[in-house]
């Protein structure tokens, strides 16, 4: 039990470590810098042992902020709108332009990827 109460600890502690957290200019360092503008499914050898399901998008600065190294994650859902899994991935080369394309795949093929009929993308850390 004891083991328990301190893997919760430890799993909530990060989040409480940067609640409320601003910069030197006192404003909020968790704001996001950029936002996926566009996602979707793109299924390949749909009805096989190999079907495949990705999901391609595009990521947008949101402000005129440096950014060095994005992450965004991928949740693929079920026709009941289950969640199947999530993926996260790190968006590479976003030191130049405003606007970055990413895949992120399913990590399941055949029968499972089949099952994917909806997914949600969102960035998860753009320090």
């Amino acid at each position: 039990m004891r083991r328990r109460r301190l893997l919760a600890a430890i799993a909530i502690a990060p989040a409480l470590a940067t609640a409320g957290c601003t910069d030197d200019s006192g404003e909020d360092i968790l704001e996001p810098r950029a936002r996926v503008v566009e996602s979707e499914l793109v299924r390949e050898h749909e009805g096989t042992d190999e079907e495949s399901v990705v999901v391609k998008g595009v990521i947008e600065r949101t402000d005129d902020r440096e950014i060095a190294y994005l992450e965004v994650r991928v949740r693929f859902y079920d026709a009941e709108g289950e969640q199947l899994d999530s993926t996260i991935e790190q968006v590479s080369d976003v030191t130049e332009g405003d606007r970055w394309e990413f895949t992120v795949a399913f990590p399941d093929t055949g029968e499972r990827a089949a099952l994917v009929v909806d997914h949600d993308a969102e960035i998860v850390r753009n320090p």
